[in-house]
């Protein structure tokens, strides 16, 4: 079933038809990634920590006992919160702003924005694909659904709206 956009235009048609180019020219569309998306992306994966887990990626598997043994050791908290040891991983999804990189034709948004070096790149790859060495269950931080493209279009529907009233 498509879906039918329409546009009340009231007013000077070729005036409406410029404010309506510049809204989507590539220059606005960064302008939208960059502030609304990238806040809706990383508040959806700040909630992901908090719930340990959501619609995109499932509820995370729970820690193993030797690795609840081993946080413990290190003075971590045991089983609870995954996907949280020092907080730098949460830090680096949720703290820092996503790239917008605007082309001829529009714009395209990246969270990370820079793929992490060193450990923190490990424990980004490991909780995203898990690991076989020592074996470790996928925790996916990041991802998107359907129900985050809905929201996302109906933030640019609502955008491009605003900008030829």
């Amino acid at each position: 079933m498509a879906a039918t956009v329409v546009f009340k235009v009231t007013g000077n048609v070729e005036e409406k038809l410029l404010m309506l180019d510049t809204a989507v020219s590539p220059t606005a569309l960064a302008l939208f990634l960059g502030v609304a998306v990238d806040s809706y992306i990383r508040g959806r994966a700040s909630d992901r920590f908090a719930q340990e887990g959501d619609d995109v990626t499932g509820p995370w598997k729970q820690l193993r006992p030797a690795t609840i043994g081993y946080r413990e050791f290190e003075g971590y908290p045991g089983p609870h919160p995954i996907n949280v040891r020092s907080g730098e991983l949460e830090e680096f999804i949720t703290g820092n702003d996503g790239l917008v990189v605007t082309t001829q034709k529009g714009a395209y948004y990246k969270l990370p924005g820079n793929r992490p070096n060193g450990e923190l790149g490990k424990k980004f790859e490991t909780a995203q694909k898990g690991r076989k060495k020592p074996h470790t269950l996928p925790r996916p931080v990041l991802g998107m659904n359907q129900t985050d493209l809905g929201a996302v279009l109906t933030m640019l529907f609502h955008s491009i709206e605003g900008a030829v009233q």
